[in-house]
């Protein structure tokens, strides 16, 4: 078991390194998650303790009545606490329910009272329900019995013992002084003096002659052993092996140093290579052994040669091959190097008048020049002031290349060796962060804006020819991102792709798009609208409907027809042949090119592919898309044909590999803006609930929901809190409103009188909604899938004229609706997915979708966005949603199917067609940038020429046959070569 990570100073003045009461041998972090979740759970009275306790003390005569009655008490849970919430949290309910009722007769004020304040409000009949059924069981029992089922769940909690309590902490205080010896690690006999004059005196007194003994395989000749270990291990196969004493004297440089234990790991991994890691725990759990033995040791003969050796490096200023090229010096190291070099001047004088200069010069000093050292060092340290010190060479071109569209204020961060995978790297500066028993906060403040740069200029469509004038009438001219793409996207038939914010205006730069190709078909003022067919993917359906509206409003002055094809909106074909443009989605598109026989004239056709939310390739639905590009591009190659394609998407951190993917030139049709570009910036705000009991964790996220809003309902804001489930909008506006008046700030949330305010509160009336009319006098309203159309018109119409002042929605509203809030709230992020039929964690797109309606353009400088969620999963989103993990590819998983498909199409008839068809897909591109995730190790990237040369097709294949051995594996490369 590896050493605790504690500081220095810590391990100095305590005994906390010991290591004789540790017992815990099981070192699986979610093993030990796991077991720590149960402890917590089973704090306190728990339904199962409670059922154990009566089918212990009961006979089996009375147990059917008494499971009636537990059924009755778990059904009352059900409905007070609700379905949506999992079997833990109803049994958690039903315990508490338990506990509360078996001392009393009927429902009074303090039981209410205490219900009350755990669930938010509830129906009373439950509440009765359960005081009965806990009574009938509390009859067969006395009072006796009744004490020692308290006594039993109090007596459980109080043994468990949470981690730190045996802990044990010397509190010996000591007095530094100067010349004071300090213990280590509470040994007295290993000392340190701080006196710089005495470590002198004892380190560096000429040596005695030593008298050679047997090799010792303890502390001195350790790291001897270790290295000749490690070497004989793993360069069997280098023609050129480094020596022993070479390697031995550069690991002893390097644990001699000042550095941090983090910073020497970093190196030595560095040097060794992941093969070394077991030798790099060793070297650095020994470190304090190794530097004291190599210091005073003088009877090891293998030490002694290490310490000549590492004597004629220092003097020759020189260090191994394959050592870091630049050397940093401490004060100490250059104060010894001085004296060393007066001593070798003293015994050269000394020895040059005794008269035995032929036999000295012959022997150690013919090649010592002061000067020349110093000028080979100067020269070397100027040399190395370009030279990156952590970085390879072949990364070094990279390195120095600018996209000339891409504007990415983190990208030089993610360049740097500490990237590697730190949730904390590329935070933004102004970042705060509050923790306190209920929860943990973590405060991103919204960032300014880009300054305007020298060569922008808007886009006014008075300036755009007729088609173009026609499309966007209405509008004076574009914003700054569209003006930034225009000439792109406007004039050229480049494949490009678009990285920017939610809310930017990516829909206008797919319009820009759609002109140009109207415009390329349009000859003596007449457009052929025979000659091409333009396909909108879209991710859902909703999103696909309205993208619809805006393509028919904008394009009906052109006489273009727009029309959607999806799983709801069926199109004959007829239908199919008078329409010019297609919004669909991506599984229905799949399914039209797959078809090998009467579609084919369509796909055929197809001049513009737009794809919506590209970063969808993250997800379970990414499959498709990769499927849908690959047949497209392998389309265009082999009949010649020009397809122009254009992907939007969200920031995402390796915009590279996508463009790639998508066939994109980087220096002409990538465009990537980050959040400064926002036309209004957005300010995240995440909250951790630190709670493991379930009931409680729900009770402590409606109590934080409820300051976040009123928080921003008292600066004059309207509030959207998004639910994930149709009946918890209602019940979160009951809890929101009932904490109010609790609270006695209800009058906070009332809406504004006025004459329309008369005039809407008569349209409420009319709904056929109950919870509409009973919810808006309070200024509060709910919106989701199940209402009629026109009570949820009439909750958006109310919501924009700011007649509600905080709306409870489900996530279908950010998507369908572009319906801006200044502050929006997610509340939990547990979804039940009916496919799995279990609770799932909510998608990042969904996060980022909803993010993008905090903000309202024409009125507010800046918009906020909250996420409340369970405290193990705040790192989970913190990460995502500020772009820190890279896309990576699913297609693995669905790869056989979608090979069947294509050859059942035809376009794949041998192996080498498979291989080429693999190329186009975007597990190819992340596949040749990171082997490792995708099941290949690094042994075979490393020896196979092909993998290398050609990316990882083959690769694929052998994983998609089962064949994982590294022989399957060089078979198919030989054959390939």
């Amino acid at each position: 078991m590896a050493l605790p990570r504690l500081t220095g100073a810590l391990r100095s003045f305590s005994n906390v390194t010991k290591q004789d009461n540790y017992s815990e041998d099981v070192a699986d972090l979610k093993l030990k998650r796991s077991r720590l979740h149960e402890q917590v759970l089973d704090f306190g009275p728990t339904w199962k303790n409670i059922v154990k306790f009566l089918n212990e003390n009961l006979e089996k005569s009375k147990m059917q009545s008494i499971n009636e009655d537990l059924k009755d008490i778990l059904q009352a849970a059900k409905q007070i606490v609700g379905t949506d919430n999992g079997r833990e949290a109803i049994e958690s309910g039903a315990a508490f329910l338990f506990m509360t009722f078996h001392l009393t007769d009927s429902v009074g004020h303090m039981e209410t009272k205490a219900i009350k304040q755990m669930f938010g409000p509830f129906p009373s009949s439950s509440a009765t329900t359960a005081c009965n059924a806990t009574n009938r069981i509390i009859s067969h029992f006395n009072q006796d019995d009744l004490t020692a089922l308290v006594q039993m769940t109090e007596k459980e909690s109080s043994d468990k013992v949470f981690f730190g309590k045996n802990l044990a902490f010397s509190f010996d205080m000591h007095d530094l002084d100067h010349f004071d010896e300090l213990p280590i690690n509470g040994e007295a006999q290993k000392t340190i003096s701080l006196d710089y004059k005495k470590f002198l005196n004892e380190h560096f007194q000429e040596p005695s002659t030593p008298e050679l003994k047997p090799v010792e395989k303890t502390n001195g000749s350790f790291l001897w052993c270790e290295v000749e270990k490690y070497l004989n291990a793993t360069l069997k196969e280098m023609t050129e092996a480094p020596r022993i004493e070479d390697l031995c004297c550069t690991l002893y440089d390097m644990l001699a140093s000042v550095k941090s234990g983090d910073e020497l790991q970093d190196e030595l991994f560095e040097l060794l290579g992941p093969e070394g890691l077991d030798l790099i725990e060793k070297l650095l759990q020994n470190r304090i052994t190794i530097v004291d033995r190599f210091l005073n040791s003088s009877n090891d003969h293998k030490i002694q040669a290490l310490q000549d050796n590492c004597k004629k490096i220092l003097g020759e200023n020189t260090k191994p091959n394959y050592g870091c090229q630049v050397t940093i010096q401490s004060e100490q190291e250059k104060q010894l190097m001085k004296q060393y070099r007066r001593e070798e001047k003293r015994i050269a004088r000394r020895e040059k008048k005794s008269g035995e200069d032929a036999e000295v010069s012959g022997d150690g000093l013919m090649g010592f020049d002061p000067k020349e050292l110093r000028i080979h060092r100067e020269q070397a340290l100027l040399n190395a002031r370009s030279v990156p010190i952590l970085s390879r060479q072949r990364d070094m071109d990279i390195e120095k290349i600018r996209y000339p569209h891409v504007y990415d204020s983190q990208a030089e961060a993610r360049k740097t060796s500490a990237f590697i995978a730190g949730a904390k790297m590329i935070l933004p500066e102004g970042i705060q962060r509050e923790n306190n028993k209920l929860y943990e906060e973590v405060r991103i403040p919204y960032s300014e804006p880009m300054p305007v740069g020298l060569e922008e200029k808007p886009v006014y469509i008075q300036d755009l020819d007729e088609i173009g004038q026609l499309a966007f009438k209405g509008m004076r001219r574009l914003n700054r991102i569209q003006s930034i793409v225009f000439e792109t996207a406007y004039n050229t038939n480049e494949n490009m792709l678009i990285c920017a914010p939610t809310g930017a205006g990516k829909t206008n730069i797919a319009m820009l798009t759609v002109l140009h190709e109207i415009r390329q078909h349009f000859q003596q003022g007449v457009i052929k609208k025979n000659e091409f067919k333009i396909v909108y993917v879209a991710p859902m359906k909703a999103l696909a409907a309205e993208m619809t509206n805006y393509f028919s409003k904008r394009l009906e002055p052109l006489g273009i027809i727009v029309k959607e094809l999806t799983g709801d909106m069926q199109l004959s074909k007829n239908e199919i042949l008078r329409t010019q443009m297609l919004v669909t989605t991506p599984e229905k598109w799949d399914v039209v090119t797959r078809k090998s026989v009467g579609d084919v004239a369509l796909s055929q056709i197809v001049k513009l592919l737009i794809l919506d939310e590209v970063h969808l390739l993250h997800e379970d639905r990414g499959p498709v898309l990769e499927s849908i590009v690959a047949r497209t591009l392998r389309q265009v190659e082999s009949t010649q044909s020009m397809i122009r394609i254009l992907g939007l998407s969200a920031t995402l951190p390796n915009y590279l590999d996508v463009a790639t993917f998508l066939h994109v030139n980087p220096y002409i049709g990538l465009f990537y803006f980050d959040g400064r570009f926002r036309p209004v910036p957005l300010g995240q705000t995440f909250l951790g609930i630190k709670s493991a009991n379930k009931m409680q964790q729900l009770n402590n996220m409606d109590e934080v929901c409820y300051e976040s809003v009123l928080k921003q309902v008292k600066a004059g804001h309207q509030v959207m809190v998004f639910v994930h489930a149709r009946n918890a909008t209602v019940r979160t506006a009951m809890s929101l409103i009932e904490r109010a008046k609790n609270c006695g700030q209800i009058f906070c949330f009332l809406p504004t009188q006025g004459p329309e305010y008369g005039h809407a509160e008569k349209q409420v009336q009319k709904s056929r909604n109950k919870q509409v009319r009973e919810l808006f006098p309070d200024g509060f309203s709910i919106h989701h899938a199940g209402m009629l159309r026109q009570d949820r018109n009439l909750v958006e119409n109310l919501f924009s004229n700011g007649h509600i002042k905080v709306l409870v929605c489900t996530a279908t509203l950010a998507w369908g609706v572009n319906l801006p809030a200044h502050a929006v709230i997610i509340k939990g992020t547990q979804i039940y997915a009916a496919k799995r039929g279990s609770f799932v964690d909510l998608g990042i797109l969904d996060v980022m979708q909803i993010f993008g309606r905090a903000g309202r353009p024409q009125f507010d400088k800046f918009g906020e966005g909250v996420i409340i969620t369970t405290h193990d999963k705040l790192s989970h989103y913190l990460t995502l949603l500020t772009q820190q993990n890279p896309i990576e590819s699913q297609f693995l998983e669905s790869l056989a199917d979608n090979l069947n498909a294509e050859i059942a199409l035809g376009t794949v008839t041998n192996v080498e067609e498979a291989v080429k068809w693999i190329s186009y897909t975007y597990l190819y591109v992340r596949m040749r940038a990171n082997p490792l995730v995708y099941g290949i190790s690094h042994k075979a990237y490393q020896h196979c020429p092909y993998f290398q040369r050609n990316g990882s097709s083959l690769s694929v294949l052998q994983i998609m046959n089962g064949q994982r051995e590294w022989n399957t594996y060089a078979k198919w490369c030989i054959i390939q070569l």
